[in-house]
């Protein structure tokens, strides 16, 4: 059986995600124990095509597995406090990431010297117009609540 991330935004809209069991089994893990949540998603300011929480709590470190530098059009990804210097102190207080790439080749923001690296749990594979609406929605009308539960298939 298949294991799936569905997500419920608030404004409107269903994304369902394929978990990446084989390349990222335990950051699935990680993030299905954290299933049922409710988050706020805000438009990322230093990314162009990037809506993101930090308010995951994290049973154990995220490990680096299946790492990308940029981000494809329905990448969800997480980043370890090894990756990012500004996400380490997040780590140490048991929380991580969670983002949705909603456009073309999103480098993952890093600093002049680290370039971070993003580990893809999950991939939406089909509804990408409608995450790119959502994706431009909050840019323009900000924040918005979104409810993430995890299912096999």
């Amino acid at each position: 059986m298949a294991k799936k991330f569905k997500f419920e935004f608030e404004r409107g809209g269903v994304l369902i995600a394929d978990a990446c069991e084989e390349e990222a089994p335990v950051t699935v893990k990680l993030f299905e124990e954290q299933c049922p949540r409710t988050m706020t998603l805000m438009h990322c300011v230093s990314a162009c095509h990037e809506i993101t929480t930090d308010d995951i709590p994290a049973s154990a470190p995220i490990p680096e597995e299946n790492l990308v530098h940029f981000g494809e059009i329905g990448d969800v990804a997480t980043v370890s406090g090894n990756q990012s210097v500004t996400l380490t102190g997040l780590e140490k207080i048991g929380y991580t990431t969670l983002c949705f790439v909603y456009g073309p080749h999103q480098r993952f923001q890093g600093t002049k010297i680290q370039t971070n690296r993003a580990t893809v749990f999950a991939r939406l594979h089909k509804d990408l117009d409608l995450l790119r609406e959502i994706g431009h929605r909050m840019h323009i009308h900000g924040n918005e609540k979104v409810t993430m539960t995890c299912y096999d298939e």
